[in-house]
């Protein structure tokens, strides 16, 4: 409801002003300055409006809602025929009781009694998109419904905020991109130089694929602002956060010029360089003078700047990106030192440890940090428990296993008996091949299957704990125990169980122990089960189809996985990565040829940088014997992804076919260098068969 400085005014007319004199009077009249609020029982009978105060006062009490409801129900019978208290009722019902239906019923009566207050036609809509419907979102009929008084309140107060809003939004999730942009540009009309405003009628009109009326109102927001140091860094933020990163630097570039000696223009700038420099699809050239670029343009801040810890760790990844990682690792040590072993600089600093495989340098590194960690506060101890998996992981690495198992047997000593620490030690046996102790150590008390189902927030199940026990389950051979603990967890039929279930198979390589699983969700979700997701349900059918079809495809149950990409393409004609992955599946195979190539063709034209629909585009022209096609693609796949061994073996698999064998013979020793298991075999292979030529 529109709320006045003054207070409430009533729908019908009247107004109730001044809320706390009212509220103190009303309190006073029922006998209750001491207790705020008696029984309603006690309230004597009095106006619609006086028993409407009475009921806000009771709906701010804890545990009052069926009193405050009762109070207003009360209000409405004794005042009928005002809209603002079925308005309120409404409101009450909604956000307190969650009884939407109930509350568009009451909105509807007061759409009938003033169909052209603007009040009301914002509740009621408001209500109408409240209700729950079978996707996810409110049913179509009620959305029309909503539109009706939206496109009635918008003839009557196009300028009203919250009402155009509440349309744009409806218009934008029913994909109606012209009409949403339509409504926003109108109400921006009306509120010409609001920069919140203007900037999502920028996004309006690009999804609508207006771009130029795009560019006309981000040029007026650059006018009107006098372009302002602080108008091209919000439009500079918003065109990186929607990857328009070419956009921002150009936006950055021209508030430098304006402004040569801004510190946080200069530094966004070197930044926003750095993230087109990373982007999927720029060529290793354009990669490496992005990087160049925003290393230049940090090293030119003042020393002061340049100090600063931010501009530090960005320094740091761009030599990291650059291919220079000593100096980077050098740059994060002096960070890590300086600031007594920042969790975020500690990360990023072992991430490049372990691409350089220095082992000793990070179990050195957690070592300091479990010796520093003052545990008797949240940050110390979670910096300790950084450190401690640090060093652990690390002698795993150096193949210090009885050290790694005395480090968590000593902390299991002074923290006590923990779920975490009993499967980490767990962990470490298995790896070392005593199956006997790891199994052992499952069977302990902390672990059992049963306690870790309620061990977590709210009763929950303490999924990372459970996951990491079927997993070793599996690894131990325990593949019935490993399926156990699974199905103890989706025991309940919980759509959202059942997913966690089967991404676990998946990341585990379990496909075919997956399946199940996915088959089981989407059999709960056809029955009606609710999913507590955030997402609509046909969205939800497709994706699970998808990885059901991974699932079969990487059992090699092809013709099934044939089946479950068209069900997504039938739920998703646009889906391009199932149009890419059953288009692949097919090439790879040898079959459908010309079919896989149109499919391929399709996800290459929604998605032309991608340097996976890219690779497959040349695979399947390759399978089709058109082998210059292919190396032009398959090059341009390894510009836009380089260092991926399948498009490598690809581009090698071409040479051959093209009689290039020196080159074929770079192509695959690069892919060999990457030592991906998935074709390392087969890389080896035709490697050693060129040299026998």
């Amino acid at each position: 409801m529109h709320r006045e400085e003054a207070g409430f005014r009533s729908l019908s007319g009247r107004a109730l002003r001044c809320v706390t004199p009212v509220a103190a009077i009303v309190l006073l009249f029922l006998g209750a300055q001491s207790t705020r609020a008696q029984e309603a029982s006690a309230t004597p009978s009095g106006s619609g409006p006086f028993l409407f105060t009475a009921a806000r006062l009771l709906a701010a009490e804890p545990d009052r809602e069926e009193e405050a409801l009762d109070l207003f129900e009360r209000a409405v019978a004794a005042d009928p025929d005002a809209p603002f208290l079925r308005i309120a009722l409404a409101e009450f019902l909604a956000e307190k009781l969650r009884r939407f239906d109930e509350a568009v019923e009451h909105t509807g009566v007061a759409y009938r009694l003033a169909p052209d207050d603007v009040d009301v036609l914002r509740a009621h809509a408001g209500a109408l998109v409240s209700l729950p419907g079978g996707g996810g979102g409110p049913p179509r009929e009620a959305l029309d419904q909503a539109l009706e008084a939206l496109e009635r309140l918008r003839t009557l107060a196009p300028s009203d905020i919250d009402g155009m809003m509440l349309l744009y939004r409806i218009r934008e999730s029913l994909e109606e991109y012209d009409e949403a942009a339509s409504v926003l540009e109108e109400l921006v009309s009306y509120h010409n130089g609001h920069r919140q405003l203007q900037g999502m009628l920028v996004d309006a009109f690009r999804r609508a694929g207006q771009e130029d009326r795009a560019e006309e109102v981000r040029n007026e927001m650059l006018r009107l602002d006098g372009l302002s140091l602080e108008s091209r860094m919000e439009l500079a933020h918003r065109e990186s956060q929607r990857g328009n990163h070419s956009e921002a630097i150009e936006l950055l570039e021209g508030a430098v010029a304006e402004q040569p000696e801004s510190i946080p223009v200069r530094g966004a700038l070197a930044e926003e360089y750095f993230r087109r420099g990373v982007a999927r699809g720029r060529s290793p050239q354009q990669r490496a003078d992005d990087l160049a670029e925003a290393l230049g343009r940090l090293r030119e801040l003042p020393r002061a700047a340049r100090a600063n810890p931010r501009a530090r760790l960005l320094e740091a990844t761009i030599l990291a990106e650059s291919e220079r990682t000593p100096e980077a690792i050098e740059l994060l040590e002096d960070l890590r030192r300086e600031s007594q072993d920042d969790p975020r600089i500690v990360r990023e600093l072992v991430r490049l440890l372990m691409r350089e495989g220095e082992w000793r340098r990070i179990r050195d590194i957690g070592q300091t940090m479990v010796d520093r960690a003052d545990r008797s506060t949240v940050e110390g101890e979670q910096a300790g428990d950084l450190g401690l998996s640090l060093v652990v992981e690390a002698m795993r690495q150096l193949g210090e296993i009885d050290r790694a198992l005395e480090v968590l047997e000593a902390e299991e000593e002074r923290a006590g008996e923990s779920a975490e620490l009993v499967l980490s030690q767990a962990e470490l046996l298995a790896e070392a091949g005593r199956k006997r102790r790891a199994m052992a150590m499952l069977r302990r008390a902390v672990v059992a299957t049963e306690r870790l189902l309620v061990a977590g927030d709210d009763g929950e199940p303490e999924f990372p704990a459970l996951q990491k026990k079927a997993r070793l389950y599996f690894n131990l051979g325990a593949e019935k125990l490993a399926l156990r603990v699974y199905e103890d967890l989706a025991s309940n039929g919980d759509v959202r169980r059942l997913m966690l279930v089967a991404e676990s198979c998946r990341e585990q390589g379990r496909f075919g122990e997956a399946i199940p699983f996915l088959l089981r969700a989407l059999a709960r979700i056809d029955g009606g089960a609710a999913t507590e997701l955030d997402m609509d349900k046909d969205a939800l059918r497709a994706a699970l189809r998808f990885q059901l079809g991974e699932a079969y495809e990487r059992s090699r149950r092809y013709d099934e996985a044939a089946d479950q990409f068209r069900a997504v393409l039938t739920l998703q004609p646009e889906n391009s990565h199932a149009l890419n992955y059953l288009g692949y599946m097919w090439a790879d195979n040898g079959e459908n040829l010309e079919q896989a190539l149109e499919l391929i063709r399709r996800a290459v034209d929604l998605d032309p940088n991608n340097g996976a629909f890219v690779d497959s585009l040349g695979w399947a022209l390759f399978r089709l014997g058109e082998f210059e096609q292919a190396r032009r693609h398959l090059e341009r796949a390894n510009q836009l992804v380089p260092r991926d061994s399948t498009i490598l073996e690809h581009l090698g698999d071409v040479y051959v076919a093209l009689g290039e064998p020196q080159r074929a013979r770079e192509a695959y020793e690069q892919a060999l260098a990457i030592n991906d298991e998935e074709n390392v075999e087969s890389v080896r292979r035709k490697l050693s068969e060129l040299s026998r030529r």
